[in-house]
C-alpha cells in the first residue's frame, strides 16, 4: 500500500512540476526580441563552399510576438506566427498567407535560437543550406 501512495505522490509532483503557468513557461515566446546574428552556410558535395555571418541587426529588426498569434515585425516581412512546442517548430507567416518553417534549437526567457536546412541539386550537385537565427530577449 505504501507503494501506491509513494506513486501517486510521485505523480502529483511531476505534474505540478510539469504545469507551469504560462507565464513562467521555458517555452513562452510572447515578447519582444531582437536579432544578434544569423549564420547561413552551404555545405556541396560534403565540403562547406561558403558560410556569412551577420551580427549588425539595429532596433529596426526587433520582432514582437505577440499572445494572440500576430507578430510586429520589424523588417516587415511577417505578420504572424504559430509555435508547435511538441514538435519544436515556429513558423512564420507573411501577409500573402505565405509561411517559412524554422527548427527550435534553443527556447528560454533570454534566448531563441531557430534554424532551417534545405537541401537542393544545384548544377548537378547536392547543396545543402542551413540557416540559423539567434535572438536575444528584450
Amino acid at each position: 500500500m505504501n507503494s501506491i501512495y509513494a506513486l501517486l505522490f510521485a505523480t502529483l509532483i511531476n505534474l505540478a512540476c510539469t504545469n507551469a503557468k504560462p507565464n513562467q513557461s521555458p517555452g513562452r515566446i510572447a515578447g519582444r526580441w531582437l536579432p544578434v546574428r544569423s549564420i547561413i552556410s552551404c555545405i556541396e558535395d560534403g565540403k562547406k563552399s561558403f558560410e556569412k555571418i551577420d551580427s549588425s541587426f539595429t532596433p529596426m529588426d526587433i520582432m514582437v510576438f505577440k499572445d494572440n498569434g500576430t507578430l510586429d515585425d520589424g523588417g516587415e516581412r511577417y505578420d504572424a506566427y504559430t509555435i508547435d512546442l511538441k514538435t519544436k517548430e515556429l513558423t512564420l507567416s507573411e501577409p500573402n498567407g505565405d509561411g517559412i518553417t524554422f527548427k527550435i534549437r534553443t527556447m528560454n526567457q533570454d534566448e531563441l535560437v531557430i534554424f532551417r536546412e534545405d537541401q537542393e541539386v544545384f548544377k548537378k550537385q547536392k547543396r545543402q543550406m542551413k540557416l540559423e537565427i539567434y535572438f536575444r530577449r528584450l
